[in-house]
């Protein structure tokens, strides 16, 4: 049974494991519409990546739009889930659960889409229809939460685009819909918003050296210097591609690559 908005995260293989998000229902669970959707114990499952077996499925959750993750902190493997309705933190080996973290908005019209940033043995969760975000400690067993987001005046607000770190500063789209949207720089550790630049619609972006490359909603294409110093933009275009442009740029072999609506577009960045 899907959730409200579906499904849509990405698998990712880990040694002979191919682990991905599944988050199913039993077959009688109720209609998506009840707010009552069931899990079945599948929020995350590990297959044989060579053969499809099985090899071990666990978490209570639904499923969500972030994907997983998996980074080394200290002398362990640990994988993140960012569920439908809580942070999950588990071996990747085994699955054995280390945690779950609560968080998501009390809406039924919502969903957890931002893949969780990991820094360090501190891990960053956001989302964008309430409750913001969250900074956690991990550790064998458990976690130490280091602060989230007030009831009001969210440091971040996350629709799906994953925020990026550079020395210490958090860079992210804040905000659920078109008009309230902000790129914005925070203090990783504090929360504090060092600015935000309105005008763009909800961006999707990658970082490249020192800049940030945006794509805005609407499809003008942007430079913006990564630094928590105030907003500095190096460059603008106009509109490449049409509303919604909502997937991150991407770089690649001296190319640069750009969505839209029915439109893909390539740019030659070595000339």
């Amino acid at each position: 049974m899907q959730n409200f908005f579906g499904v849509g995260s990405t698998p990712i293989v880990f040694g002979d494991l191919l682990i991905a998000m599944v988050g199913g229902s039993p077959k009688d669970s109720p209609g998506v519409r009840s707010g009552e959707v069931q899990p079945n114990g599948t929020a995350i499952v590990a297959f044989d990546k060579a053969t499809g077996k099985v090899r071990y499925k666990v978490g209570d959750d639904l499923a969500s739009y972030a994907s997983p993750m998996i980074e080394k902190i200290g002398e362990r493997w640990w994988g993140f889930v960012f569920a439908r309705n809580h942070l999950i933190g588990f071996e990747p080996e085994s699955g054995k659960i280390d945690f779950k973290f609560p968080w998501r908005a009390k809406k039924l019209e919502s969903v957890n889409a931002a893949n969780p940033v990991v820094v360090g043995d501190r891990v960053f969760i956001t989302e964008g229809y309430g409750p913001g975000s969250a900074l956690l400690r991990v550790k064998p067993g458990g976690y130490e939460l280091l602060r989230k987001d007030p009831r009001r005046d969210q440091s971040m607000l996350s629709h799906w685009a994953t925020p990026i770190h550079r020395d210490g500063v958090l860079y992210g789209c804040s905000g659920q819909n078109e008009g309230n949207a902000r790129l914005r720089a925070i203090d990783f550790d504090s929360g504090k918003v060092l600015w935000e630049q309105p005008g763009m619609g909800r961006t999707s972006f990658t970082l490249v050296d020192d800049h940030l490359i945006v794509l805005a909603e609407r499809g003008e294409l942007l430079a913006v210097r990564a630094t928590g110093e105030g907003y500095q933009e190096v460059s603008k275009s106009d509109r490449l591609v049409a509303f919604p442009a909502w997937n991150a740029p991407v770089v690649s072999d001296g190319k640069l690559w750009i969505r839209g609506k029915k439109k893909l577009k390539c740019f030659d960045l070595t000339r």
